[in-house]
């Protein structure tokens, strides 16, 4: 491993130095010279952000995409960058969890964390931190968001990576990271030709295999979304790499990829005696979520339309279940229903909780509810009584229990800060 990462340490630190690419001959997943690396970096990020940044700062970034586009950075959270190198998406970052928000730089290379520190200077909401990405000197569950560029995939231990991302997370921290990988078995020749040509993708690995290491990791809500194919024609293929034949040059054709790979942290840490897990319900949810919500005399209309604004919470099966709509900064939380069997065990508390943090995290402003039975519990959570008319129309309108609550319901609503 110390091999690795002393290889990799020199070679960084020769690219920032020399202001060239990370890669030997060509560029981080991104072709033969420092112009392609330039020009990859400012395709992946908006071009007027881009020229915001301070010095030469977008210059000295050699990422593979942008994870901002999913990563949903909100004001007052607190960020890790995962191989920050020279700060631009620590620039970035800053900029969106605020002043009241944490961004922290995780590095191994001395001359990047000094080139950053430069690139950086006045921004009291950034921390660099000089440490390995298998071994975070970070505290456990104080991290909001994780996010990463192209960093991943060098490192030799990748297992590890995910399991201490997973650690230092806080319950409901999302993992957000742009990455190379590859599309279908590639065979260590033609692997070792490309990284040749491109040396930060020699520890790629498959779609696949992301998703089970994040899996095995103990995230939830995994997804492996390509972002760019890596096309190397036959002809350009036939002069990289003279040492592959025909057939292997049609190999690695598109075989490599960019993409943003995602993951949460499980919302509920199991206690003691329990073992349950709340997660975003799926399609194959559905009919175990309409039985549920029939033993609880609750409508099931718009679940099978639109399953992911729902949470389940499994316990030897689907246990509980709750739901958000939105409009705008306003949503309707419906459908709480907590199997008849586990009454009494704190689902239906942690299911309005969970529910609750997803909407924050879209951005609402204000929840409302109608209800028959259960004002006195969302009391104790913090609704108070309104009125139907102060729930918005668009909200009411467009969610289906605007046709099936009688007009004598309670209607409650909670302000969220």
């Amino acid at each position: 491993m110390d091999d690795i990462r002393n290889y990799v340490k020199e070679r960084y630190a020769k690219a920032i130095k020399n202001n060239t690419s990370c890669c030997g001959s060509g560029g981080c997943c991104c072709g033969t010279g420092t112009s392609d690396l330039l020009s990859m970096t400012r395709g992946n990020y908006d071009g007027a952000v881009l020229e915001k940044t301070p010095g030469q700062m977008a210059d000295q970034s050699f990422g593979c995409g942008n994870p901002f586009t999913e990563a949903r950075i909100h004001p007052g959270e607190t960020v890790l960058d995962l191989g920050s190198g020279a700060g631009l998406d620590l620039f970035l970052a800053s900029e969106m969890t605020g002043p009241f928000g944490r961004v922290i730089g995780l590095d191994m290379t001395d001359e990047m964390l000094a080139t950053a520190a430069e690139n950086l200077r006045g921004l009291d909401n950034v921390t660099l931190v000089k440490g390995y990405i298998e071994d975070m000197p970070i505290e456990s569950g104080t991290v909001d968001v994780i996010i990463s560029n192209c960093v991943i995939n060098l490192s030799p231990d990748k297992g590890k990576v995910l399991k201490e991302a997973f650690r230092v997370l806080r319950p409901g921290g999302r993992f957000c990271v742009s990455d190379t990988v590859f599309l279908r078995p590639v065979t260590e020749r033609a692997v070792k030709n490309l990284a040749a040509w491109s040396g930060c993708i020699s520890g790629a690995l498959q779609e696949t295999e992301y998703a089970a290491l994040l899996k095995e990791a103990g995230f939830i809500e995994i997804e492996v979304r390509r972002t760019k194919v890596y096309e190397v024609p036959d002809a350009l293929a036939a002069m990289a790499f003279p040492e592959l034949s025909a057939e292997e040059r049609k190999e690695i054709n598109g075989a490599l990829a960019s993409a943003i790979i995602q993951g949460r942290k499980t919302l509920v840490k199991p206690e003691e005696g329990r073992d349950y897990t709340i997660r975003r319900a799926e399609a194959a949810d559905v009919s175990a979520i309409a039985a549920l919500l029939e033993e609880n005399g609750l409508t099931s209309l718009g679940v099978a339309e639109a399953p992911e604004n729902f949470l389940v919470l499994e316990h030897s099966g689907i246990a509980a279940v709750a739901g958000m709509e939105i409009q705008g900064d306003a949503g309707l939380l419906r459908s709480l229903a907590v199997r008849l069997k586990d009454r009494k065990k704190g689902f239906g508390e942690r299911m309005t909780s969970a529910v609750i943090d997803r909407a924050r995290e879209q951005e609402v402003r204000t929840v409302y509810l109608l209800t028959e039975t259960a004002e006195r519990f969302f009391d104790r959570v913090g609704f108070t009584v309104a009125r139907r008319e102060d729930i918005p129309a668009p909200l009411m309108q467009s969610s289906a229990l605007d046709r099936v609550c009688p007009q004598g319901s309670t209607v409650l609503r909670l302000f969220l800060e």
